[in-house]
């Protein structure tokens, strides 16, 4: 197990424009604790891979930190491009696992020596690793925290879910203080299959993303947008469904000059590029890899494309809103129907439907483009609910409340 010293402090992603704005929410004070020495939070998530679920984690243990709580960002496997982001005022525990699972052991032997006043999970295996943390070291109230559907393709489902099913976990999450869902949709399911009591479920969105991050596209992309660009962003993974993006795009190119982009990285991208060869899309279709700012490149898209199976709240959605992007995607659970309002802000189609999705976007490539600076200003009330300082803040809050239960303290639930 390796701590590791907070990084440099610089300009926080996530935050909204004035750095000063914890003191401006006036958050509540966490209740004192009889240890300074304890961290008030403990976030536990399995590697710095950059999903969306890695990408929260970090946007929260700055923020909750910058508001006054002393948190701990543990990880299981210290691999992983979000490894180098800064996190100011954090402390980095690296438990040095071969694989997420078998961080079990090394995390619970982290909650019995240094005793967070609270932890939380993020992502499917961090949570499974959590719930055993809070089997056996019960003195620490773990939430944990939901950010995809539960019930989905099994060729998309956790590899543990296919194999034993949802009792080992519904055995686990039982024990925890607080589950959270991403969105209504996860938290209904979540307490549903694991039989958690309601008052124990709360639905907390994902934050809207930086309005500071660079609008400058890597010179080597620039080509990428000599003609319209359909966009996609996302883990090149079976969930996100980017083989039937190709196949629709297939279809809507055989009419348009179009690029289809596609940010990212993961397990599928030979298969998915295999596939744009057999479609004869070699020279329409682009793999850049990941990228830190995709802000920059939804601004400079005719439309984004969402054609994931499930989701849970998709991150590049709202990403995707805020640049002023259009957009078309699956009517998947979970998320998307909730983020653009039903159909206000985008098209939704069903999963997996490649004529459909195709359909969509020659609808949408047929309208005028207004572009993304005319459709920002039409979407900005609706995003109000996801600023970042208002996440925080309902974090916030939870983490407050599960200490007070812990402590004997009132609550809020109570």
């Amino acid at each position: 197990m390796t701590s590791v010293p907070s990084s440099t402090p610089r300009s926080c992603q996530a935050l909204a424009d004035d750095p000063s704005w914890a003191a401006k929410t006036a958050l509540p004070t966490m209740p004192a604790s009889s240890n300074p020495a304890r961290p008030d939070l403990a976030l536990f998530i399995p590697s710095y891979a950059g999903g969306g679920g890695e990408r929260i984690a970090l946007f929260l243990v700055r923020t909750l930190a910058e508001a006054g709580l002393r948190v701990d960002l543990v990880v299981a496997c210290a691999h992983g491009e979000l490894r180098d982001e800064p996190v100011p005022g954090v402390t980095k525990v690296e438990l040095g696992a071969v694989t997420e699972i078998l961080a079990a052991p090394a995390w619970v032997r982290y909650l019995k020596r240094v005793r967070p006043r609270c932890a939380m999970s993020m992502v499917h295996t961090a949570n499974f690793v959590s719930g055993i943390g809070a089997f056996f070291a019960t003195e620490v109230p773990v939430i944990v925290n939901l950010r995809i559907a539960l019930r989905c393709d099994p060729a998309a489902q956790w590899w543990f879910r296919r194999w034993f099913g949802f009792a080992p976990e519904r055995f686990l999450y039982r024990r925890a203080a607080r589950v959270i869902g991403v969105s209504q949709g996860v938290a209904d399911e979540a307490a549903e299959i694991f039989d958690v009591p309601p008052n124990k479920v709360v639905t907390i969105p994902n934050p809207r993303r930086s309005r500071d991050a660079s609008l400058e596209i890597a010179p080597e992309h620039e080509p990428l947008f000599e003609k319209p660009v359909v966009l996609g962003i996302g883990r090149l993974a079976g969930q996100k469904d980017f083989g039937m993006l190709l196949g629709a795009f297939a279809d809507v190119t055989a009419r348009r000059d179009l690029h289809l982009v596609i940010l990212g990285d993961g397990p599928d991208r030979a298969s998915l590029e295999a596939q744009a060869r057999q479609l004869g899309l070699s020279e329409r279709v682009f793999f850049p890899g990941f990228v830190n700012n995709p802000q920059a490149y939804l601004r400079r898209a005719r439309v984004f494309a969402l054609s994931s199976r499930n989701e849970g709240f998709p991150g590049a959605l709202i990403e995707a809103m805020e640049a002023g992007a259009a957009i078309v995607s699956t009517d998947c659970d979970f998320g998307p129907r909730e983020i653009l309002d039903d159909d206000r802000f985008g098209r939704l189609v069903p999963v997996g439907d490649a004529s459909s999705f195709a359909a969509a976007l020659e609808a949408e490539l047929d309208e005028p483009d207004v572009g993304s600076n005319a459709r920002r200003p039409a979407r900005a009330d609706w995003l109000r609910r996801f600023e970042p300082e208002v996440i925080t803040g309902r974090y916030f809050d939870l983490v407050r409340e599960v200490i007070e239960e812990a402590d004997g303290g009132p609550s809020v639930l109570a």
